[in-house]
């Protein structure tokens, strides 16, 4: 049997590679400054203990994602805790 780790590993760079020349950030549409957000593991979109789950979190957890790309706007609110912008669903 074939070892499909490698071959996983490259579709998830290249779907994530294109969300970045896609060039918007996934919260608030915008262009300028593009960054990644990543968590170590989508377990953790569901702290227990945490009021009502920022639009980000619901995000990453719908799309099933540990990644996310974002302005440097809605990069620094994600981890100061502040309310992000959301123009997307």
């Amino acid at each position: 049997m074939t070892d499909l780790k490698p071959i996983m590993a490259t579709a998830k760079r290249n779907e994530l590679l294109r969300r970045l020349v896609a060039g918007q950030c996934e919260l608030c549409d915008g262009t300028e400054g593009l960054q990644v957000h990543h968590i170590r593991k989508l377990a953790d979109l569901n702290k227990p203990g945490r009021r009502e789950r920022p639009p980000w979190v619901r995000l990453m957890a719908m799309r099933k994602r540990k990644t996310l790309v974002v302005c440097e706007t809605c990069h620094q609110d994600i981890h100061a805790g502040r309310a992000t912008a959301t123009t997307r669903k």
